[in-house]
């Protein structure tokens, strides 16, 4: 077993639990994205070998966005430095949202104030991820409001994720939790599964590693979360 202690806390690496959704064929995506495509290329009978081709969006799965996304002059997904994306994260119980309604201030401080502090990573779990796959929920999901973003940023952590499409309400005019989360420097991980929710009121090492695309505005990652030991 591998265990990994740092002061007091240990993480439980042998426990390792994926976030991640699978890249397929006909998976959701944020309607008027690119449809993804996933071919076998070539294969071992063939030509010696199996490969796939790969067509996808910058922000198709699971994936974290980059201040480049919305902000003018803000970095890329490849100038994020990892450690920001690694880091102690708080899942957030906030499903008893009604699906399409707005995540407020209020309905974050009842659930954070004492439980994270500056530099943790915060994970929205709306349960919106059970329904992954219902084509109604695409645009009809819990999403974070702006005055949730600023105390967000007023916490001081390092990034937001949430279980589902989009932290923004469905075809926003104006993307106030994007521009307020990326514009204060803190990344967004958007449509992590909803494996998460074993993890509800709990503290995780969270590891995400997005690919390396550059001058991205966003990109798919492998998220993982790493219980910590009780003690």
């Amino acid at each position: 077993m591998w265990r990994f202690s740092r002061g007091d806390v240990k993480y439980r690496f042998e426990e390792a639990v994926d976030l991640t959704q699978e890249l397929t064929n006909g998976m959701p995506i944020y309607p008027g994205n690119p449809v993804p495509s996933f071919k076998r290329y070539a294969t071992l009978a063939k030509d010696g070998v199996n490969l796939t081709s790969l067509a996808l969006g910058s922000h198709t799965g699971t994936h974290a966005d980059a201040p480049k996304h919305f902000i003018r002059n803000g970095i890329g997904v490849d100038e994020i430095p990892p450690k920001m994306l690694i880091g102690e994260a708080y899942v957030a119980d906030v499903s008893f949202k009604p699906t399409g309604s707005g995540i407020t201030s209020s309905d974050l401080k009842s659930k954070l104030e004492d439980s994270i502090g500056a530099d943790d990573i915060v994970i929205c779990y709306t349960g919106c991820s059970e329904r992954w796959g219902d084509e109604r929920m695409n645009s009809h999901y819990t999403y974070i409001t702006g005055g949730a973003a600023e105390y967000l940023v007023s916490k001081k952590v390092r990034a937001v994720g949430i279980d589902f499409l989009s932290v923004e309400k469905f075809k926003a005019s104006n993307p106030i939790a994007h521009r307020t989360l990326l514009g204060s420097g803190i990344f967004i991980i958007e449509s992590l599964s909803s494996a998460v929710k074993q993890f509800l009121g709990r503290r995780v090492l969270l590891i995400c590693l997005p690919i390396k695309l550059s001058g991205g505005d966003g990109a798919p990652a492998r998220v993982i979360a790493v219980p910590i030991a009780p003690g």
